[in-house]
């Protein structure tokens, strides 16, 4: 069945084109004025000429930000840059797209939680895009392997260079943590304040307080989940799973941290997990599958990235200010 929306933009240009005093520009313009919103925010453009490869992905804007700093004669400053340098803030611009499209992806899976207090049939939606998340976090882990064709003595050949900066300062990882639950209250080390105090200023300190003002998606999956029988149909397994039937044995879990969501969320996810086999519960079952991906991916990156740093620098302190590998080490747990 073709599309109603396409068939009406082909019946808009045909209209045009029956016209005496149409030409091919304005049919472009018709064409090309149409925008798309995907998800939240500003995630869309819109063009009155007709766009080709380069001026739709903006490649001059994009292949133009990659700038390197150093001089292969520190003396001079017309020599050409460090060889590795421009690989190196590749990878990590690459980084950062990557982190852009996580966002983008996290953001609309919570707008979706947010927007319906059942979210069984948007469930699917939801899987495919924490598929993609899962996904695109594979290709954050394997990169660490492009770095590690990278010497630790071709890193400190631009090092210096770097000055203070440091990936510790990117912004986009810090706001992925907070809206998938990472809340300064489990920080061991530099707690939020620190971010929103000291290392972000201006608009980035706004955009990190908005963020850990909202509901993480760790919150959130607790909308649209039928729970209300869930404590009669784990009374069987009452003595193995007391810890998480009992209210206030899990208040004290809770307030130990060693449980992350409520015990609502808790006693869903048991029912889920029992019963993953039912219909109803498949859809609920993978996502939650999904999410535990996520987490192991995000863990692995850590890990990828603290035996990169480990690598090149040893113990040496952060650029950023941190204690560098031990600093890492500690992000681990």
């Amino acid at each position: 069945m073709p599309c109603p929306y396409a068939q009406l933009i082909v019946d808009d240009t045909k209209h045009i084109n029956d016209s005496d005093d149409s030409d091919n520009s304005i049919v472009d313009e018709v064409l090309m004025t149409k925008t798309a919103v995907n998800g939240t925010g500003n995630h869309h453009q819109s063009a009155n000429e007709p766009l080709n490869y380069a001026t739709y992905l903006r490649t001059d804007l994009l292949l133009s930000a990659l700038k390197c700093l150093s001089h292969t004669d520190p003396l001079d400053n017309n020599s050409p840059p460090v060889h590795d340098e421009h690989f190196f803030i590749l990878i990590h611009q690459v980084f950062e797209l990557w982190f852009k499209q996580l966002l983008f992806e996290i953001d609309s899976i919570r707008h979706i939680f947010t927007k319906s207090d059942n979210v069984i049939p948007s469930l699917f939606n939801i899987n495919l895009r924490l598929k993609r998340s899962v996904k695109i976090l594979n290709i954050l882990v394997d990169q660490f392997e492009l770095l590690d064709s990278m010497t630790p003595i071709e890193f400190l050949e631009f090092r210096g260079y770097l000055s203070a900066g440091s990936g510790f300062q990117s912004l986009q990882f810090r706001i992925i943590e907070m809206k998938l639950g990472l809340t300064d209250r489990f920080r061991s080390s530099f707690k939020t304040k620190y971010f929103t105090g000291t290392m972000f200023k201006g608009e980035q300190n706004v955009e990190l307080e908005q963020a850990i003002n909202e509901e993480s998606l760790l919150i959130q999956i607790e909308n649209g989940v039928a729970v209300e029988t869930a404590e009669r149909d784990v009374e069987t397994s009452k003595r193995l799973f007391a810890s998480m039937i009992d209210s206030s044995e899990y208040q004290k879990l809770l307030n130990n941290n060693e449980r992350r969501i409520s015990h609502k969320a808790m006693l869903a996810a048991l029912m889920i997990s029992l019963y993953h086999q039912q219909p109803c519960f498949q859809q609920a079952y993978q996502m939650l599958g999904l999410l535990m991906d996520v987490d192991a991916l995000m863990a692995s990156w850590r890990y990828k990235h603290m035996l990169m740093v480990q690598r090149q620098i040893g113990r040496k302190p952060g650029t950023g200010g941190t204690g560098g590998f031990s600093y890492l080490q500690q992000t681990i747990t």
